[in-house]
């Protein structure tokens, strides 16, 4: 169990993963460490998950209208959209640490 701003909030289930790929930056950047919460898998508009999409971990913002969700990345101009039932919702990404 971790503690976000000094015991406030209690996360019980998190993992954390190593970023590999620039399609975040200047958010998070190749190598740095963030750290998911398993448990907020509900879309806030314009925050960032790793979601599982074509078989693949991906790190985005995600917006949501009804039932459909744009995956935005900040590094690249791309943007994706899909049917809300087309992606698996890993966890929201609530802590980003750089390794310098």
């Amino acid at each position: 169990m971790i503690d976000i701003d000094s015991g406030q909030e209690q996360i019980k289930h998190y993992s954390g993963f190593i970023m590999n790929g620039t399609n975040m930056s200047p958010a998070i950047n190749k190598g740095d460490h963030i750290v998911v919460d398993l448990d907020q898998r509900a879309i806030i508009s314009g925050e960032i998950y790793m979601i599982e999409y074509k078989q693949s971990n991906v790190v985005c913002r995600l917006l949501l209208e009804l039932e459909t969700v744009t995956l935005l990345f900040d590094g690249i101009e791309q943007t994706l959209v899909e049917s809300l039932y087309n992606i698996n919702i890993i966890g929201r990404v609530i802590e980003v640490k750089a390794l310098t």
